[in-house]
């Protein structure tokens, strides 16, 4: 995976906003790639490396002070990012194109967002791959899992994918998917609840290898209890994508 992201976008800032006489009590945006098998996950633990405790830590260095990051998904350990977004804000006139952080943590691009800007408050959607030939062996028929994944269409909510959790806010439907004949599952949804990415990737390998019917998923969907079924392995899923409205997209 630090291989994939190292060739991926350099880093680059936006000139155009990057004026540093303008930066003062400035939002900043921050266009993340990573290697999840390094870090325990996004949010900062004690004694554990993280990505915000990483991210902080260099931006610590940086700035004389550890600043209060904040990122648009909380990813598990082991999970993959391609285009995680973080903000904060500093009362420091500053670059970052210094920033020194970990091999397996690249900063893709920076910029000044507006000041209302919230990388998590302000998304209005995200996008996850999972790759299931990560674990998923032998002969998988992937017209079954997309035939289940067909009748999740119309549902009002995918509650019954996620698993238990302080959160009890319904889980959003799909805005859109696609399987493709390598195994490659694409989600993108307004909000995405905890594991339900996971969860519908193990489902859906039981599915394509047949231990279970494609109408199970949509039945297992609509319950509005917890997801107590199979869950596929942290480190096939990278978060490909965060959406957001174009008046305050960073990096439109």
């Amino acid at each position: 995976m630090t291989g994939r992201i190292a060739g991926r976008v350099g880093l680059r800032s936006d000139p155009a906003s990057v004026n540093i006489r303008r930066v003062l009590n400035q939002t900043f945006a921050l266009l993340l790639a990573y290697d999840g098998a390094a870090f325990r996950g996004w949010q900062k633990q004690p004694g554990m490396a993280t990505v915000q405790g990483a991210l902080e830590s260099g931006l610590r260095a940086l700035l004389g002070k550890r600043p209060v990051v904040h990122g648009a998904s909380r990813t598990d350990a082991g999970v993959h990012a391609l285009g995680q977004v973080a903000s904060l804000k500093s009362g420091r006139a500053t670059t970052l194109e210094n920033l020194q952080l970990p091999p397996a943590l690249r900063l893709l691009r920076w910029t000044i967002a507006e000041r209302s800007f919230h990388a998590r408050g302000s998304a209005t959607g995200k996008r996850y791959r999972y790759a299931l030939r990560s674990f998923v062996q032998g002969d998988p028929d992937w017209e079954r899992a997309r035939a289940a994944l067909r009748g999740l269409d119309g549902l009002r909510h995918l509650s019954g994918l996620c698993s238990p959790s302080r959160d009890h806010k319904p889980a959003p439907p799909l805005t859109s998917w696609s399987l493709d004949d390598d195994g490659v599952l694409e989600v993108t949804g307004k909000a995405f609840r905890k594991h339900e990415v996971r969860n519908l990737a193990g489902h859906l390998a039981a599915v394509a290898l047949g231990y279970a019917t494609p109408e199970s998923l949509v039945l297992l969907a609509a319950r509005k209890r917890p997801w107590m079924g199979a869950r596929a392995p942290a480190h096939g899923l990278t978060l490909v994508e965060v959406l957001y409205p174009p008046d305050l997209d960073p990096f439109r």
